[in-house]
């Protein structure tokens, strides 16, 4: 369920985390759920919420990685493989074909996703019903959605940008006018 409260592995505090990561910011203690975690990458591509839904819904990143590779092998997508859930790694690899691929399956299943995640424009966390009981309340961090296609291209309503060292920066967007839906990487 979406409002699952997950438990957060020490893996997936953002102190854990390389400086360069980009990050929700979960901390020890935390409460959150799988819901605001889907936010949290969408929006803050948190590599730390990455490590915690892979612990969530597999058990391990190790398991969570093998289930993403063979979801590729299932979907066709030859040249994608992961080597972590985040994106953080210039391991993993796909190529632009295969990742509008993917979007495209992701959308038809989950079409939702548009509306209550990629297209929001920001998220605040942690807040204070998500802190520990021995934590001060604090002030959310707030962080905005680096997709500016949505404010100036009519119909946009996703997808995700990133970047990496390796590859530097990438977008893959999504638009609907008319009826038609329109995905580009």
């Amino acid at each position: 369920s979406l409002q699952d409260q997950v438990k957060l592995p020490p893996e997936s505090w953002a102190i854990n985390l390389p400086s360069d990561a980009s990050l929700m910011f979960l901390a020890e203690g935390q409460k959150v759920t799988l819901n605001e975690l889907l936010l949290g990458l969408a929006i803050a591509s948190g590599n730390d919420a990455a490590i915690a839904v892979a612990h969530h819904v597999s058990g391990s990143v190790e398991n969570f990685i093998e289930r993403m590779n063979k979801e590729m092998v299932l979907l066709g997508l030859e040249n994608t493989h992961f080597v972590e859930p985040s994106g953080y790694s210039e391991k993993n690899i796909t190529t632009a074909r295969d990742f509008a691929t993917l979007a495209r399956v992701y959308i038809e299943k989950y079409p939702e996703s548009l509306k209550n995640y990629h297209s929001a424009q920001k998220i605040e966390y942690p807040q204070n019903h998500n802190l520990a009981s021995w934590h001060q309340p604090n002030q959310a961090i707030i962080q905005y959605n680096a997709n500016k296609a949505l404010k100036v291209i009519p119909g946009a309503d996703g997808l995700k940008t990133g970047f990496i060292y390796k590859s530097g920066y990438n977008l893959s967007f999504t638009a609907e006018r008319n009826g038609t839906r329109f995905i580009s990487v």
